[in-house]
């Protein structure tokens, strides 16, 4: 017993306890450190300095997130080691935002299981989101959200969740049989994602709107409809339907398709659109133009700064029908004019502008006698077109497409830059900086060197 008390009265013993009890302190403390700091919530742990704001969402966002009732599952799909800073950070404000947003990181190497029954196969690049809630579900490919220096995870991150939390699709049909353009698959795919599916419809063949369309595209009509198509499609309109017409310029007569336009008091003008004014057209090319965007009373025009419709033709709007609405949406400068040629005699005339090349039409109150959109330009549904202008044309067309379907669209947030920015000098500023830099700093250096180098000696 005395052996064992002077054991422990030891002062090495007494000396080792003391740093193994300081030891087991220092742990308890890293860990509970560590704790308590991953309760900390990504926007106050993570204080974004970045001039895009690319570690921050929103307050549009944060609103639409607080709203959120069902729950809603964020899939983050990745390879250990592979993780996307940007994603990662983004994803968490989202879980940080709203009660009803939970993240599961998968990595598809070890759960390839789980990945195949969301998307029915395991080959999902790294990076990419799966969007869940209850029987519904969206993929966000990383390929989409990071592109040309632009993140935009967002905007997508917004719609997918939108789609995902949504009662049903509404339903959008597309003209088919008269050399239309076909609408891009990632257009469709950003309807899915504002809440509309959209099939093809040859109205020859079926004789009827069907009754669960929610509207009727015609995109990039390059021949005139049959005269029953025009008369179902009139039927349709009585009846409080949806039109999103996208014409292209052709000398062809629509005889027809006239026979719908006019029922909204709008025809087809004549000519092809040129701009005079060097600040409203592109590539060098007059008919290239930049139409001015009007404000409307929709949210037909929100979020648009610029758009880009080659190969314009005027809309011609009477004013004097006054069951019908009809707001000009795009529209040319007073400098343009229309070109047109007569085959017969080989005389060319113009018309001077402005011209609408873009408007709404509502007939009846509240459109209950039929809407429509029309733009005169097939490449406002063109995918590469509007990349180039920061996809104002893609954004009208959907903004068409919810507008004429009653639907809310998802709202758009700003793409965040994340490319290096560099600095630009004009050549006289880059001299000046070259002899400061190069000469005055050095020379200043080397006098400031010399006199610390006197004064010591004389000490």
């Amino acid at each position: 017993m005395n052996k064992l008390k002077k054991y422990f009265d030891n002062e090495n013993y007494q000396n080792g306890l003391r740093v193994v009890i300081i030891c087991v302190f220092s742990v308890i403390l890293v860990v509970g450190v560590n704790l308590l700091c991953g309760l900390i919530p990504t926007k106050v742990a993570n204080y974004d300095i970045s001039t895009e704001r690319v570690y921050s969402i929103s307050k549009e966002t944060e609103k639409s997130l607080s709203e959120l009732t069902e729950p809603v599952e964020l899939y983050y799909v990745c390879e250990a080691g592979k993780e996307y800073h940007n994603t990662e950070v983004l994803l968490n404000l989202y879980a940080d935002a709203s009660r009803n947003i939970s993240v599961e990181k998968i990595d598809p190497a070890y759960n390839p299981a789980l990945i195949a029954g969301f998307t029915g196969n395991t080959s999902l690049e790294n990076n990419s989101v799966i969007v869940v809630s209850g029987d519904r579900r969206q993929i966000v490919h990383f390929s989409d959200y990071y592109t040309s220096g632009v993140f935009v995870l967002e905007d997508y991150l917004n719609s997918a969740i939108s789609y995902a939390v949504s009662d049903e699709l509404l339903k959008a049909y597309s003209i088919a049989g008269h050399d239309e353009q076909k609408i891009h698959s990632s257009t469709i795919a950003y309807m899915g994602l504002d809440g509309f599916s959209c099939e093809d419809l040859n109205l020859v063949q079926e004789g009827e709107i069907p009754d669960d369309a929610s509207l009727i595209i015609i995109n990039g009509i390059q021949k005139d409809i049959t005269e029953k198509e025009s008369e179902a499609l009139l039927k349709y309109l009585k009846q409080g339907g949806n039109l999103l017409l996208i014409t292209d310029y052709t000398t062809s007569q629509l005889k027809n398709l006239s026979a719908v336009t006019e029922y909204f008091g709008a025809v087809m003008g004549t000519g092809l659109i040129m701009e005079s004014d060097s600040q409203r057209y592109t590539d060098d090319n007059p008919a290239y133009i930049l139409p001015n965007i009007l404000a409307g009373d929709y949210t037909l025009t929100d979020g648009i700064n610029y758009m880009l419709l080659p190969n314009t033709k005027p809309i011609l709007i009477d004013q004097d029908m006054t069951d019908v609405t009809a707001t000009s949406l795009l529209q040319t400068s007073e400098a343009a004019f229309a070109v047109s040629n007569n085959i017969f005699t080989d005389e060319t005339t113009s018309v001077d502008g402005p011209f609408t090349v873009g408007a709404s039409f509502e007939r009846g109150t509240d459109g209950k006698e039929g809407k429509m959109v029309w733009v005169t330009s097939k490449y406002v549904s063109d995918v590469s077109v509007s990349e180039r202008i920061g996809g104002g044309n893609i954004t009208f067309f959907l903004n068409s497409v919810c507008w004429l379907g009653e639907d809310n669209p998802v709202e758009s947030v700003h793409a965040k830059k994340i490319s290096t920015q560099y600095l630009n000098f004009s050549k006289e500023a880059l001299a000046v900086y070259r002899i400061v830099m190069m000469g005055v700093l050095p020379i200043i250096v080397l006098a400031a060197g010399i006199i610390v180098c006197i004064r010591r000696k004389r000490r």
